[in-house]
């Protein structure tokens, strides 16, 4: 770390050289928070879609995990930290990205049952692009040719490998729809007001809205099974990682949200590979060319988080 001292005692190569190492860690940094954080939901999605043919509703998922975040509640006040990590400047935004996320369950589930999973996940994708007009127009960013063309191949990419078939367009796509926005407008908030919470705080704050409903449901529809709590909890236990991945990178990618946001479509990628290597399943040669344009867009989308950045 340098004082504003020594960093005016440099030379301007030097300051130069400076300056882009810390661009090139905050790039790192948020890019690996979409990364591993996706991986990470498609894991704990994996483990959801085995359970969703048990019966399994989504508020018995929500309950079994609550432990986790019972667990994180107990270290925070046993080690002095809970008013450091969670107090916040406006818990007003908190309240509401809370909930915005409260009915995003219910929707996946209930469309799920009338569309098919590539098209929910599909025009889920549409968020990164959401999420690009979001950064224009509040956030005034600079958007430039790297960061449309990556968003554009990563939807293409996505389109090539989930092929869906929208035949019979019915009102329970606006479920997807509305999911996009959501998860654009979340990201964005957490993006915008960057500096009214840590990023633990702004997970917790996300997620107990959906918790304490899920309690309520809980209650009129109990479910005892201890082989599910025991899976149930480990997938929490993921998601949860993810969570805070994701949130890190979005919270602190100021001047380059746009461009992060879009190595969101690497879940699609991190399928495609799982469902290549854990469950043996054979993909043709339209699936391999869209996770190749997948790959080019992660990549694109570096060089356009770096020119962002060197813009302002």
């Amino acid at each position: 770390r340098y004082s504003l001292q020594a960093y005016k005692d440099l030379n301007p190569l030097s300051k130069l050289t400076l300056v882009n190492n810390m661009l090139n860690k905050q790039i790192i940094y948020c890019s690996s928070g979409i990364i591993f954080g996706g991986l990470f939901f498609v894991i704990h999605d994996a483990i959801i879609n085995h359970l969703s043919y048990l019966n399994f509703k989504f508020y018995h998922h929500i309950v079994f995990g609550s432990p986790w975040i019972f667990l994180l509640f107990i270290y925070l006040l046993l080690s002095g930290n809970f008013k450091k990590y969670l107090s916040s400047s406006n818990y007003t935004i908190l309240i509401i990205r809370g909930t915005i996320f409260l009915p995003i369950p219910f929707i996946l589930f209930v469309s799920l049952q009338n569309i098919s999973l590539a098209e929910w996940t599909t025009l889920n994708m549409l968020s990164p692009i959401l999420g690009m007009i979001l950064a224009i127009i509040f956030l005034k960013e600079k958007i430039n040719l790297f960061t449309v063309i990556s968003i554009t191949l990563g939807f293409i990419g996505v389109l090539f490998i989930l092929q869906p078939g929208f035949s019979n367009f019915n009102i329970y796509y606006l479920g997807p729809l509305f999911g996009a926005f959501t998860l654009a407008l979340q990201s964005f908030l957490a993006n915008k007001f960057y500096n009214i919470c840590s990023t633990l705080g702004f997970f917790i704050y996300g997620v107990l809205p959906v918790n304490l409903l899920s309690f309520i449901l809980f209650y009129y529809d109990p479910l005892i099974d201890f082989e599910l709590i025991k899976l149930s909890m480990f997938a929490n236990f993921i998601v949860f990682i993810g969570f805070y991945c994701f949130t890190y990178a979005l919270q602190n990618s100021q001047k380059h949200f746009s461009s992060v946001f879009g190595l969101l479509y690497l879940q699609i990628f991190w399928s495609f590979i799982i469902s290549i290597f854990i469950f043996n399943e054979y993909q043709n040669i339209i699936v391999i060319l869209g996770a190749s344009f997948i790959i080019i867009s992660g990549l694109l989308s570096l060089q356009a988080q770096k020119k962002q950045l060197n813009d302002y």
